[in-house]
């Protein structure tokens, strides 16, 4: 099973950091790339993080396992397609300032989690995730997500 071609292109074209950016989530916009390298690298961002993933390959392991057993090649399939484009946009912003090399490794992983949610989303529609849900809606307006706290989401 490989990462549906839509969702490649989806994620391929995200704007990250765009100018005009909003939404609907409740959001704390942290106010400096150094803060915000702070948060995205932070133990309890990377847990939360980790827990939802978590918490999405459970259900699917016992409610779907047919679509489970795909984890790992949907995931290498969206390390091939979808991360070296995405890498070189990161590098041209860290270039700009606009972000910090060591804020990479969370944003790819994001990536790779949303190419695998995403794809699975299309093979069965009733499978959600908020988790993923927000974090695509926020990486859509332009946002980088880089910590949680207070019921709201920390970006850049």
């Amino acid at each position: 099973m490989k990462i549906h071609a839509d969702v490649i292109n989806a994620l391929k074209n995200l704007d990250f950091l765009k100018e005009e950016r909003t939404t609907n989530l409740p959001i704390i916009q942290l106010k400096s790339v150094k803060d915000a390298e702070k948060n995205i690298n932070s133990l309890k961002w990377e847990n939360f993080v980790l827990e939802k993933d978590g918490d999405f390959s459970v259900y699917l392991c016992k409610n779907h396992s047919d679509i489970y057993k795909h984890w790992n090649s949907l995931a290498i399939s969206a390390k091939e397609e979808i991360i070296p484009q995405i890498e070189e946009r990161l590098d041209n912003l860290i270039a700009d300032s606009k972000l910090l090399e060591s804020m990479k490794d969370q944003i790819k992983f994001d990536i790779v989690g949303l190419a695998i949610y995403l794809t699975i989303k299309k093979e069965i529609p009733q499978v959600e995730s908020p988790f993923f849900d927000e974090l695509y809606a926020l990486y859509q307006s332009g946002y980088i997500p880089c910590g949680y706290a207070k019921g709201c989401y920390k970006v850049l």
